[in-house]
């Protein structure tokens, strides 16, 4: 939780100095540009990709997608916000689904294929590489 904690600092230094320095950070978790919500911390979207909520802290509906397993983004994703590895993942989402508590995100490829989807669905959240950062998605955080 500390690393979170650290993280959630960092990233909130980066977001103050602008999207230009997004588009130069190691990962960035990108929403769609309408969503309102003004950040994240990396235990909330912690939360929303392991499925323990499914909402912004704006109440705003948030369906998470992921990349697809072996990706550079997925493999950073996953030690710096999710803390697991592929395989304590699979066994966390099939418990889960074996129970009828829950389904993992979506996954939809690599970083310009979650940067395309979140960009067009607007209760989207989504981790792509800084250099895919555009207008078209909005970033909430920043993975250095």
């Amino acid at each position: 939780m500390k690393k979170l904690k650290l993280l959630a600092a960092v990233a909130a230094t980066v977001l103050s100095l602008g999207t230009s320095i997004a588009a130069q950070a190691a990962l960035a978790i990108v929403a769609h540009p309408s969503n309102s919500v003004s950040g994240i911390r990396a235990d909330d979207a912690q939360r929303i990709f392991l499925g323990k909520t499914g909402e912004f802290a704006n109440g705003r509906r948030a369906v998470p997608v992921d990349q697809t397993p072996g990706t550079a983004s997925r493999t950073k994703f996953m030690k710096a916000v999710i803390e697991k590895s592929e395989d304590e993942l699979k066994g966390y989402w099939s418990k889960l689904m074996f129970s009828g508590k829950g389904q993992p995100p979506r996954e939809v490829g690599d970083d310009a294929a979650v940067k395309a989807w979140v960009a067009s669905n607007p209760e989207a959240i989504g981790y792509i590489d800084g250099k895919f950062v555009d207008g078209s998605v909005k970033v909430l955080f920043i993975i250095p």
